[in-house]
């Protein structure tokens, strides 16, 4: 665990202002609601610390930056905040989309995060953790607007925000009050952009039935 304490409670109020809250206790149960710290819990470095990632939907699948697979790379080793590591198998990388999945070896030893169905609406506060191998707390970010990236071609809103990341952030979730994954860490300056996961948790659901070749290659983006 992180120096300082990482259980915090996250709800959206009237006005739309993200709130964050200490909170003590052990690991929540199953059915209670997702906290930041759970988010802490299942971002990953992926191993030997060039990326992060993120544990979603059933478990068994983790998502992270295209750009951080390198080419005929099909293997990884992922890290989590209490290091216990696992390994898994890229099954789809999108380069003109910046994101790739990972199927695990087995089931993530954390609580998966679910994707968010739709775009965020700018304005909407997020919360930002960074990679579990670094000290600090989590950021309370906004998203200030979604448009065009020209290093992301096939994203028509890229995620514009006002997070703060360092070089290796790319891949690490950014969630909304709901805990619900929205965005992945892409770069930019300050490491502020990412690309949206909309639609991932369908495309993770089809890639659970659909074997372990990799589904997609995707386009490289011009740099």
């Amino acid at each position: 665990m992180r120096a300082g304490s990482r259980r915090w409670l996250a709800c959206a109020g009237a006005l739309g202002v993200l709130a964050l809250a200490a909170c003590d206790g052990g690991a929540p149960e199953d059915d209670t609601p997702l906290d930041v710290e759970d988010v802490a819990a299942a971002t990953v470095t992926l191993e030997p610390g060039h990326c992060a990632g993120v544990v979603v939907e059933d478990g068994h699948h983790a998502l992270t930056a295209a750009h951080c697979v390198q080419p005929r790379e099909t293997r990884v080793d992922l890290s989590f905040i209490d290091g216990q590591r696992l390994g898994g198998t890229y099954v789809h990388v999108d380069r003109g989309r910046d994101v790739a999945v990972i199927r695990l070896d087995s089931r993530a030893p954390v609580r998966a995060l679910e994707v968010a169905d739709a775009l965020p609406t700018p304005g909407e506060p997020l919360v930002f953790t960074g990679r579990n191998d670094r000290p600090g707390d989590a950021q309370e970010a906004l998203l200030e607007r979604l448009g065009r990236c020209p290093s992301l071609p096939e994203v028509p809103a890229a995620l514009f925000t006002t997070m703060r990341g360092q070089p290796g952030d790319s891949g690490a979730p950014l969630v909304d009050s709901r805990m619900q994954v929205v965005g992945l860490v892409h770069g930019g300056a300050a490491c502020r952009i990412a690309t949206p996961t909309a639609g991932l948790g369908t495309l993770v659901e089809e890639l659970s039935r659909g074997g372990p070749t990799l589904a997609h290659q995707g386009t490289a983006p011009s740099r």
